[in-house]
């Protein structure tokens, strides 16, 4: 393929897999990373790769980064700190930045499926974020359409579902979950999951490289007619798990409608009813609403609440970390299908799949087997050790 291909963000989950399977595939890719330590991550996975580490902004009297690419596929995403004004600011000068390619004739963003909101529903046609994550998603992608045709640019926005396979944070969620005997996957899992394995994301890129672009502006990115039943079941087949249990229809629509009826004045209502207020604190309606104030509160007063921010952002890892799960399973799991058009995902063949399930096996004993490091003998016990020799 003649075309260069620039892909940002290429030391993350998504971005390092493309550059990898594009390189592969013959496609002339440059992987654009920030610090040096993100080119030898890439350079560990796809040695050979033209990688490059810098700003993606124009400096005074230098070239850009990625001057000579004709297609940039942004997977990267601008850091907040904290401050979610910042995520606004930020992102729109990445996009200003990417912008300024002389040889770019299309843009390829990856936004996601947030914009639809965290909880969707069947009647959902169009994005409706629920969330500060979403609302500044959708504002970003909508900012790249607009700036990029002003330009005369192509764009085209890929909104990921989510993302499972081997070293995918999802895909440990969802093992933890299976291994978990009072699990059960809402609806008997017979509901749309949304999800898309890794591989199928490099491929669908690949099938859209291959064409000239001029299709639809926004496409959403998932497997067609995969069920939560599909994806659970592929993880324990993989890993021999026996098959995750049936949530019951009732107790299903009782877990969705929690989630359909949260709102500010619930969460309120349940921290009167079961104090401390650390539980208000922690509960999505109310960081939301944080969030949402301090977008437009000026930068001083913002300063002081980052720091909050950051102390409950530690918090909520170590949680994970620990094992420790909220009390309402996540809403991705009784969600319909997010509306179309679907990207579509060349079939692979069954060896593709025969591998991705031995590498799944393969990470999976690797996180999940203890590890059992030798201690030094204390001063008594060497001296006890001594006595015997």
């Amino acid at each position: 393929m003649r075309t260069k291909v620039g892909v940002t963000g290429a030391s993350g989950q998504v971005g390092s897999t493309l550059v990898q399977r594009l390189y592969h595939e013959g496609v002339n890719v440059v992987a654009a990373v920030r610090n040096t330590l993100g080119a030898a991550l890439i350079h560990a996975s796809t040695p050979g790769c033209d990688i490059r580490v810098g700003s993606l902004t124009r400096e005074p009297d230098r070239a850009h980064l990625l001057d000579d690419c004709d297609v940039i596929i942004n997977c990267a995403l601008a850091s907040s700190d904290g401050d979610p004004r910042q995520a606004y600011t930020r992102n729109r000068a990445l996009v200003d930045g990417l912008l300024e390619a002389k040889s770019l004739r299309w843009l390829i963003h990856f936004s996601t499926i947030a914009v639809y909101g965290e909880l969707i529903r069947e009647h959902r046609d169009r994005p409706s974020p629920d969330s500060e994550y979403g609302r500044s998603k959708l504002y970003v992608e909508q900012y790249a359409i607009r700036c990029a045709r002003a330009c005369g640019l192509r764009c085209s926005v890929l909104r990921l579902g989510h993302v499972y396979g081997a070293g995918i944070a999802r895909s440990r969620e969802m093992i933890e979950l299976a291994r978990d005997p009072s699990f059960r996957v809402p609806y008997g899992g017979r509901f749309s999951s949304n999800a898309i394995h890794i591989d199928g994301v490099a491929s669908a890129m690949l099938a859209l490289l291959g064409t000239d672009g001029s299709g639809e502006a926004y496409y959403s990115l998932a497997e067609p007619r995969s069920t939560w039943r599909d994806v659970f079941d592929w993880h324990t087949g993989s890993l021999g798990l026996p098959p995750v249990a049936a949530m019951s229809d009732a107790a299903s629509d009782d877990g969705r409608d929690a989630y359909a009826r949260r709102s500010l004045l619930r969460d309120v209502s349940g921290w009167v009813r079961a104090l401390p207020i650390k539980q208000l604190v922690r509960t999505p309606a109310m960081l939301d609403l944080a969030l949402r104030v301090m977008v437009r509160t000026p930068a001083a007063v913002t300063r002081r609440v980052t720091d909050v921010h950051r102390r409950l952002a530690v918090r909520n890892q170590v949680a994970l970390a620990t094992g420790a799960r909220s009390e309402l399973l996540s809403p991705i799991y009784y969600s319909a299908e997010m509306p179309g058009p679907f990207l579509g995902i060349p079939d692979d063949p069954a060896s593709a799949d025969a591998a991705r399930r031995q590498e799944l096996y393969d990470w999976y004993r690797r996180w999940s087997t203890p590890k059992i490091h030798a201690r030094p003998l204390a001063p008594f016990a060497r001296r006890r050790e001594g006595e015997r020799s």
